[in-house]
């Protein structure tokens, strides 16, 4: 059978008290405590030890850093208390306090050490009791220690595992994001291919018109009056400004009508010239006589040859200057910068895919932000395109920025069908997409990447249906990040 250590104590216990009943000076009183009652006060002076009769009682350690409360342990019938306090003269180093209604033995320190010192029995009995309590203390020590070396290895296991599963994890998301990212980019590259090639072809043209009608311009024997009249025509067809295909049909009707043994033909290249320039070649000269008129033409043409050129090598410039500040997404360089630019150089790199839209630019003046630009047009990319998707052909994509305070405020509001009130909570949540069809494809990352970017920059960015019609999503950034 297994000896039971509160019962030894509580012998101990029963043996001190028939000594001490031996010595009236010494007197040791009965105390009762109920439970949550403090028998010592953690940096108090101590006066007393107690034997513990019956109850339990917790010792308790205060953090002055989290000012939380501790236990280190708890003691029963038999134990000790204030001993430490008690041999050293110092203040409580532990609270004590009653875990349940308890009895003790309390014994002034001052008698209790001067009745010790000259009484052998006594001494040998108390010191036995010491011994007995230090042991059991030393044991509950040894096995606390155990306890939290495995709690500790368990934990590190625990910890290890932990940062295992967090790599991964963190490995999935970048590689998701990349995912989506050349989504987006291959999307991207077939608009902007077809944006510069219809640039490039016009350029094909242009440089093949002029290749064929320069140098029978060249061969000409041209008189200083017809010189100017050249210069004209090829300065008309430079400033040449842009017909609708109504237009020219209702100009081709009006000059065959007046001339109408002019061919079908050239009545086309007459609808072209401005009605200023129309007026001064039928001055001029006998439209009736193709050959000239032919040639007049060609200086026109020549002109529009060169007004085509500039403009298409003004767009495939500002294309790549666009895809330049638009490229620069890998770059994590905060910087001040005016937002509205980058949402400029965004809709370029759409236009192929938005040109079905009408746009609605209302973008007030704002101060620049700090911000890392190329993070912040993907924002404009994922919205701009889930609003493009949602809107039906010859539909509205309305922008607006404004500033109040130190805030910038940012709206994409398009005119589809809206958002579905029981998904706007989920809409925002990573791989969650209402994408189906193998066009409108997606990986259901876009808003949640976006969503991660603005809260990145402290900002946060919602959605709702706006009042009209279709969604609305509305972004609110910081001029300098909190």
């Amino acid at each position: 059978m297994t000896n039971d250590p509160h019962n030894d104590s509580e012998q101990e216990t029963a043996k001190i008290s028939n000594l001490m009943s031996r010595f009236k000076d010494l007197k040791p009183e009965t105390v009762n405590f109920e439970a949550g009652d403090s028998i010592l006060v953690e940096g108090a002076a101590n006066a007393y030890v107690y034997v513990i009769v019956s109850g339990m009682v917790d010792m308790l350690k205060h953090s002055k850093e989290t000012l939380q409360e501790m236990q280190i342990d708890s003691f029963g019938p038999g134990d000790l208390i204030g001993l430490t306090s008690f041999w050293t003269n110092q203040p409580s180093f532990l609270e004590s306090r009653a875990q349940t209604d308890t009895t003790c033995l309390r014994f002034n320190a001052e008698s209790f050490r001067d009745l010790v010192d000259t009484d052998p029995t006594l001494r040998e009995a108390i010191h036995q009791l010491f011994i007995s309590n230090l042991s059991g203390r030393y044991r509950r020590m040894i096995s606390l220690n155990i306890e939290v070396a495995e709690l500790s290895e368990k934990l590190d296991h625990e910890h290890q595992q932990l940062r295992q599963a967090m790599t991964e994890l963190k490995e999935t998301r970048n590689r998701l994001i990349h995912q989506e990212k050349l989504a987006t980019l291959g999307q991207l590259i077939a608009g902007i291919a077809h944006e510069i090639n219809n640039p490039c072809a016009a350029l094909t043209q242009g440089v093949e018109r002029l290749s064929k009608s320069v140098p029978t311009l060249l061969d000409l024997d041209s008189t200083p009056d017809n010189l100017e009249l050249e210069a004209m025509l090829l300065q008309a067809g430079i400033d040449c400004p842009y017909w609708s295909a109504e237009e020219t049909r209702t100009r081709m009707d009006t000059i065959a009508k007046h001339y109408p043994e002019l061919k079908r033909s050239l009545v086309r290249r007459l609808s072209h010239l401005d009605e200023l320039t129309f007026k001064n070649i039928a001055r001029k000269i006998d439209l009736r006589k193709p050959t000239r008129l032919t040639q007049l033409l060609d200086c026109f043409e020549i002109g529009t040859a060169l007004r085509s050129t500039r403009i298409a090598s003004s767009r495939i410039q500002s294309l790549v200057v666009s895809l330049k500040n638009y490229g620069k997404q890998d770059q994590e360089e905060w910087q001040m910068l005016d937002l509205r630019d980058g949402l400029r150089d965004t809709l370029t790199v759409l236009n192929n895919r938005l040109k079905q839209y009408t746009l609605d630019l209302k973008l007030d003046p704002i101060e620049p932000t700090y911000c890392i630009g190329g993070e912040i047009n993907q924002v404009w990319t994922n919205l701009l395109v889930n609003a493009s998707q949602a809107t039906p052909e010859g539909g509205t994509i309305t922008i607006t920025s404004k500033q109040k305070d130190q805030t910038i405020y940012f709206t994409i509001t398009d005119s589809g069908p809206g958002i579905n009130p029981e998904l706007l909570d989920k809409i925002f949540e990573a791989n969650f997409t209402t994408k189906k069809t193998k066009s409108d494809f997606g990986l259901g990352l876009g808003l949640a990447i976006s969503k991660e970017i603005i809260e990145k920059h402290g900002g946060n960015i919602t959605a709702a249906n706006a009042p009209q019609s279709g969604a609305q999503f509305t972004i609110q950034i910081p001029i300098e990040k909190q």
